[in-house]
């Protein structure tokens, strides 16, 4: 299987065709990203389109760097670019862990479940915003310091430090959740 920085090296190319596996690999996690900054799922299909022509009409400017952090690099762009359009803050509060499988499906497992979920969003939620970004590329979109920083504009000495600092917080952020 070839890896998706050499993929998009053909792409910018001129191999246009090779873009369908890449789009294949990334629709969907590109999209939930930018489902839970609209929650829209028309606004994050169309900029998901939007991040996809981008990436076409920027290819020659792509390095063979990352892809992965290049590619939210360009849907973060997309994203603020229409939130500035829109008139709207850059980001939504909260993030969604997903839907954890069960091992043992019971009432009591299942509420469980639930309340877990429901005390991390409301830990995260909590958290400032520039923190939940990173912590949402990183858990949930799986991007190395690296690549956030990239997609960011940051260091990656300020992604660990943002890192470090929302692990605190969030422990923090449990511990009073208990204490409810």
């Amino acid at each position: 299987m070839r890896s998706d920085e050499d993929i998009m090296t053909a792409v910018a190319n001129g191999k246009l065709e090779a873009l369908a596996e890449l789009y294949r690999r990334y629709r969907q996690p590109l999209y939930g990203f930018l489902l839970k900054r609209t929650n829209k799922p028309a606004a994050a299909e169309d900029l998901l389109q939007t991040t996809f022509e981008r990436v076409i009409k920027y290819r020659a400017s792509y390095k063979g760097n990352s892809f992965k952090g290049w590619l939210y690099t360009i849907a973060r762009n997309a994203l603020h670019d229409r939130q500035r359009l829109d008139g709207r803050l850059p980001l939504k509060n909260g993030l969604d862990l997903g839907q954890l499988p069960h091992t043992t499906p019971s009432a009591e497992t299942d509420w469980e479940d639930r309340e877990t979920r429901g005390q991390s969003q409301r830990a995260l939620a909590a958290l400032p915003a520039n923190y939940r970004e990173v912590v949402d590329l990183a858990w949930k979109r799986g991007l190395k310091y690296a690549e956030i920083a990239e997609v960011l504009g940051i260091t990656e000495t300020n992604v660990k430090v943002r890192m470090h600092r929302a692990t605190k917080q969030l422990q923090i952020n449990y511990a009073k959740i208990n204490r409810l």
